[in-house]
């Protein structure tokens, strides 16, 4: 993995090869530029639009270039000598634009998907602040890369919220599923960067790179409920005392009821949760009573549908004091919080 913990070098010289100069004539542009290509890849990724699609392929393709680039450069090396080693400068060029597009690309989707009266608003605010990053030098080169552990947290953070996103676009992963494999991505590419931690190369110093990767990943995994679920977001979200079956609408929504007109005839919770194609998954009407959960029923979505797949719960059953303020969370059944509902029992 290249080595990324030391500050920025100086421009390249006179002598250094055309298209290596021109990009640094043009550094100052290339953040606008990524911030304009993440959020064109969130919108034609949510139109289903190809190109979207291809944009993210870029990125993960900038991924693997990054951590093959030790290997690639001795391939480069025997092929063709004078390709061998590209420059530092350079290298982290490459680096930092990834990152930035990473946590560019990452955005929108995040800010349209937290709900920010929970805790993921602090993950989404997290990110946030690592983009920026990334686009102010003296932060990125000295504050970031120059700390070896600050960035191995950094670099964790930005391989999982590029894994959240492209393995339900690509592979149409649920988010449980994917928030796995988000964790072990995070396990796996920090053994490189914990080894450059760790100088010695023996056996005890590789398996305790082993079970730090270990550890990170696993409060990945642990940390998944703060994480908003990046492709899945509410388009509509209606409490009503009435659902049109057929027409699959809800009836008028509702702030507030009287206890006995609940009791009577019950409530609806209704959804239309938007989705990748092809992804299909199982989330939950969490009904919560003053902070306290009293039901969680079942249902089943499909992705693809631009209004969001149209789906609803109903409840009959209510305790015998049901005054005061209730909610329904919608939830994946990691627990990631999707969007929530609210009503009054007066």
């Amino acid at each position: 993995m290249t080595d990324v913990s030391t500050p920025a070098p100086a421009a390249p010289s006179p002598s250094a090869p055309r298209l290596e100069r021109w990009l640094w004539r043009c550094r100052r542009w290339w953040a606008p530029a990524n911030f304009a290509l993440g959020v064109g890849s969130f919108f034609l990724i949510n139109r289903q639009e190809v190109m979207g699609l291809w944009l993210a392929g870029f990125l993960l393709l900038g991924w693997l270039m990054i951590l093959a680039e030790g290997t690639l450069g001795q391939w480069l090396a025997r092929l063709r000598p004078q390709w061998g080693h590209a420059s530092p400068w350079l290298l982290r060029f490459v680096t930092q634009g990834i990152h930035q597009e990473t946590f560019f690309f990452s955005l929108p989707f995040l800010l349209h998907t937290t709900t920010w009266t929970s805790i993921q608003a602090l993950f989404t605010a997290a990110v946030l602040l690592a983009a920026l990053a990334s686009c102010w030098d003296p932060v990125y080169h000295h504050r970031m890369t120059g700390r070896p552990s600050v960035f191995l947290a950094y670099h964790a953070l930005s391989v999982y919220v590029a894994t959240l996103i492209l393995l339900p676009t690509f592979v149409h992963l649920t988010t449980t599923e994917t928030l796995a494999w988000a964790a072990a991505a995070v396990a796996v590419l920090a053994v490189p960067s914990l080894a450059q931690l760790i100088p010695q190369r023996r056996l005890r110093h590789w398996l305790a790179s082993f079970a730090g990767a270990a550890g990170l990943g696993l409060l990945a995994w642990l940390y998944g409920p703060w994480v908003p679920p990046v492709t899945l977001w509410i388009n509509q979200g209606v409490i009503s005392r009435q659902v049109d079956e057929p027409a699959r609408e809800p009836g008028p929504p509702l702030r507030e009821i009287s206890a006995a007109d609940l009791n009577a005839g019950g409530l609806y919770a209704y959804s239309a949760i938007r989705a990748p194609r092809g992804l299909r998954e199982q989330v939950f009407h969490r009904w919560l009573h003053e902070g306290r959960e009293v039901d969680r029923i079942p249902l089943h979505i499909e992705g693809g549908r631009e209004q969001g797949y149209r789906a609803w719960t109903r409840k009959t059953g209510f305790p015998a004091d049901s005054t005061g303020d209730w909610k329904v969370q919608v939830i994946t059944d990691g627990g990631q919080l999707i969007g929530e509902m609210r009503f009054r029992v007066r």
